[in-house]
């Protein structure tokens, strides 16, 4: 749960979870780019795990003075999920006044993919977190004309509309620029404006 630090300002603590390849570090390395540029004090903790292999991957990061990017349980002020049943798996990070933003795009985990398991049901785990936490948002259809890879940018856009995100979006925008190099940055630019005006459509939760 956020705190305030000696200086009056709320400290908040920040986790982005997924699987490898989903671009975890890279929009962690975006966060603290315009966490620094914006003046705020900010530190990271990656749990890499087998990021290789597809596997889980985490990273925390806080802002604020004397905020650490360690993540305890329901020490968690706003999630970023890049895949729904590893947002699933980060429920007991999360408090009442959590926010919490993650979008449809499902990486099936071998026991899935065997026919050992099924698949949680989204909609359900939507509906629960909606009555656990401050503000969700399930984006369950990203848009046609995107490319996968830029999902965890579209997310971070619309992110940044939410009432508790802590940076603002010309800061987000300059980091980008400063982060992303070469062609990448005019499709990363647009992706992160499509998330920045996406309009939010009813779903089946």
């Amino acid at each position: 749960m956020a705190k305030t630090t000696a200086m009056n300002k709320p400290a908040m603590k920040i986790l982005i979870a997924g699987v490898g390849g989903q671009g975890i570090v890279y929009l962690s390395n975006i966060i603290v780019e315009a966490a620094m540029l914006a003046g705020i004090p900010v530190s990271v903790s990656e749990i890499h795990g087998l990021s290789q292999r597809g596997g889980v991957v985490t990273s925390g990061i806080g802002l604020g003075e004397h905020c650490t990017g360690f993540i305890g349980k329901a020490g968690v002020d706003f999630l970023i999920g890049l895949e729904p049943l590893e947002t699933q798996r980060c429920l007991t990070f999360l408090h009442k006044n959590s926010s919490v933003i993650f979008g449809n795009h499902r990486i099936l985990p071998y026991s899935v993919n065997a026919q050992m398991a099924a698949y949680p049901d989204v909609n359900l785990f939507v509906s629960y977190l909606k009555e656990q936490c401050k503000e969700v948002i399930y984006i369950q259809n990203f848009p046609e004309n995107m490319d996968a890879v830029l999902y965890n940018i579209f997310l971070l856009g619309r992110a940044s509309q939410m009432k508790d995100f802590p940076i603002k979006t010309l800061k987000m925008e300059e980091a980008i620029n400063a982060v992303v190099a070469g062609y990448h940055k005019e499709k990363t630019l647009n992706a992160f404006n499509q998330g920045l005006n996406f309009e939010l459509k009813k779903q089946s939760v």
